[in-house]
């Protein structure tokens, strides 16, 4: 897998064939009629914001890839030129010879800080998922229950749409935990991805640092 950091744009590579995956479940899905009825099915409408929420957050797992792939290809370059301005900030203050070790090591948090910061939204969002199902679970189970209210005789027909609607409520409840667990699970898997990338960008540039301070010296 780290070989694949090494390669121009190999992140942003990997991730695209993983969203030509997705993408291809998603269509069988539809083609099924699984979406379509999800969408008819949930009274409550938590899993359609699931659903949007969820891709919203994978473009910005996709842009924040291409962002981190480019600066390793940046990064490779090892020019003093650098067009990622976090790059060319970082680089900059730490060429100057005067700073000192404890200074660099500053930076270094800074920078690992800044680059973090441009996902980290997204664990919060696949919390975010896992709990916008366990909302939809309790819709459904109010729903549920909310049909007993009506039972007013024990007639057969007043049963089986008591029957129906209690099939309904717990519908609702299936499928929302259901599509909130995948969601969350699905971008915790992308985003730690992405967060194992940016370990793997620290090191390097940890690496240049040691070379650039190690040069100055000599």
């Amino acid at each position: 897998m780290q070989s694949l950091l090494n390669k121009p744009y190999g992140l942003l590579l990997f991730v695209l064939m993983l969203a030509g995956i997705e993408f291809f479940i998603w269509f069988y899905l539809a083609k099924m009629g699984v979406l379509q009825n999800l969408i008819w099915i949930d009274a409550s409408h938590v899993s359609i914001v699931i659903i949007v929420i969820y891709g919203l957050a994978s473009l910005r797992f996709l842009f924040s890839s291409y962002t981190t792939s480019q600066q390793f290809l940046d990064l490779d370059k090892a020019s003093e030129s650098y067009k990622n301005p976090l790059l060319e900030a970082f680089f900059y203050q730490i060429s100057t010879s005067s700073i000192s070790h404890e200074s660099r090591l500053s930076l270094l948090e800074v920078l690992d800080t800044r680059l973090r910061s441009k996902y980290a939204l997204g664990f919060l969002v696949a919390d975010l998922m896992l709990k916008l199902g366990l909302l939809g679970t309790v819709i459904g189970f109010i729903i549920m229950l909310g049909s007993l209210s009506n039972l007013n005789s024990v007639d057969i027909t007043v049963m089986q749409t008591l029957l129906a609607e209690m099939s309904s409520g717990m519908k609702v409840a299936l499928y929302t935990t259901l599509t909130g667990m995948l969601a969350g699970i699905t971008l915790n898997f992308k985003f730690n991805l992405l967060d194992w990338a940016v370990d793997h960008l620290l090191n390097d540039i940890k690496e240049q640092v040691s070379i650039k301070t190690t040069s100055s010296y000599q």
